[in-house]
């Protein structure tokens, strides 16, 4: 039996290292059936790949979400997904005979867990001691940004042990903790604080980089001391840095808004609709849980977050209503000498740009509803809602009449046109009226089957049949 020579036992070692969670399991499902001694001992490696990384998660499972970007970009404590590796193989060195109890993590502490705080010591060692070589190319971060440094990463191990313990209460202090629970968060950033004198401010990175939602992390942070819901005091603490970085992504947020073109596609209006979802959260969650001063650069920055998100709402319903009138247009009818009348224009195209970007709007005005809440809109978007369903079902309705009258000299394109105006009364999430419509539209679209199988059998009959 054929076996690997030690040069490619080596690179086929670095290949299976450096493959992500998925290409590695994807190849060791496809390894065994090549065959050979070869590829036996290529699926070993993977097994013993796949393994230690499951003993590595287990061991650094308080600090994996600091080695990912948040998936709302908010500003946090992140480090270079490469480092996970690099320090998980420097800790485990002269471990080996340990590592076997990784195997048997369970939810409570154990053997286990006193194997994974050893190797979440070592890295914070080697962190410190050899930052060149296991942190290459690294570089300092910008003034004002989030301190990813070796050191930092370093105290951020020091504290795993505490972490560990503290993950569990986590979503028990992002709801409305008791006397109990709360004691045991100003216990947990004391006991941080006495490891390092930034550990307090090192803990709240952990616990949230755990917390998918950032504005849900204020509650936390407005509880890990008696007075630290008001502004005043909070501010002045490292505490404070939480909601200075909350209040970063509100502006940057608030600036992509207004970038944004009201007439664009549906998946730049959806992201519109995620931004201002996100500020109304966090912005709310503030007037909650803090006692911000008006006055104070935290309420003058959340107060011109507001004025500038309103700003945008009130322009994205005003392009609301001029592109429903343009893909659902009006005309002027004549009925008897200069007298005129508007009604529906059903020669207008029943596809195409205009129809997308009215649907895309009215997505956003109905997705914007709990938002718009927040910002001082809602009652200007209810309106909005009113006025456009008031106007589509009469234009719908108008329309249908005409081709029920047969005055309308292409029927099927006038159909479409209707079932453009449900499509946009169900977006608007006016049902019943949506409903109607389509009802009508069903019944007219029967009518005229019925008398196009009525002409041709007519058309099919001998003269003397009536």
């Amino acid at each position: 039996m054929s076996s690997l020579s030690a040069a490619h036992r080596a690179a086929l070692q670095a290949v299976v290292q450096a493959a992500p969670d998925a290409a590695l399991t994807q190849l060791g499902a496809a390894v065994p059936a090549l065959g050979g001694g070869k590829a036996a001992e290529l699926a070993v490696m993977i097994v013993q790949e796949a393994r230690d990384r499951v003993r590595r998660d287990t061991a650094f499972a308080p600090l994996l979400p600091l080695f990912q970007p948040r998936a709302d970009a908010t500003p946090a404590l992140v480090f270079p997904s490469f480092l996970l590796a690099r320090i998980w193989r420097e800790a485990r060195r002269d471990e080996e005979s340990f590592l076997s109890l990784l195997d048997g993590a369970g939810p409570s502490h154990g053997e286990w867990t006193l194997v994974a705080d050893r190797l979440c010591a070592h890295a914070a060692a080697v962190l410190r001691d050899r930052p060149g070589e296991v942190w290459p190319g690294y570089r300092k971060p910008e003034t004002g940004a989030p301190p990813a440094t070796p050191a930092e990463l370093a105290g951020c191990f020091d504290l795993v042990p505490l972490a560990r313990s503290a993950l569990p209460r986590l979503p028990a202090w992002l709801e409305r903790p008791d006397d109990n629970q709360l004691a045991g968060l100003r216990l947990l950033i004391q006991d941080a604080v006495a490891v390092a004198s930034d550990g307090g401010q090192r803990m709240i990175d952990i616990l949230f980089a755990h917390v998918a939602d950032a504005e849900r992390m204020l509650r936390v942070v407005t509880q890990t001391s008696r007075l630290a819901d008001s502004e005043i005091i909070l501010s002045h603490s490292d505490m404070g840095v939480f909601v200075e970085r909350l209040l970063a992504s509100v502006q940057t947020r608030g600036q992509r808004i207004a970038a944004a073109r009201p007439l664009q596609d549906e998946t730049v209006m959806a992201e519109v609709v995620a931004d201002v979802t996100w500020c109304a959260g966090v912005l709310a969650e503030m007037d909650m849980t803090l006692q911000v001063r008006p006055d104070s650069p935290w309420g003058r920055a959340a107060r011109m977050a507001r004025v500038q998100v309103a700003g945008q709402l009130s322009g994205l319903m005003k392009s609301t209503s001029v592109a429903v009138h343009a893909a659902l247009p009006m005309k002027r009818q004549v009925l008897t000498g200069r007298m005129t009348r508007l009604c529906p224009w059903l020669e207008a195209p029943a596809k195409g740009e205009a129809i997308e970007a009215a649907a895309a709007l009215l997505s956003a005005v109905s997705g914007l509803r709990r938002a718009a809440t927040t910002f001082g809109c809602e009652a200007d978007r209810m309106g909005l809602k009113v006025e456009l369903t008031d106007y589509m079902s009469t234009w719908a309705n108008e329309a249908l009449d005409s081709v029920a009258d047969g005055d309308v000299e292409n029927p099927d394109q006038a159909l479409r046109l209707i079932g453009v105006a449900a499509r946009f009364l169900t977006l608007i999430e006016a049902l019943e009226a949506a409903r109607a419509v389509r009802r009508r539209a069903a019944a007219a679209e029967a009518a005229r089957a019925t008398a196009g199988a009525t002409t041709g059998a007519n058309s099919g009959a001998s003269p003397g049949v009536v």
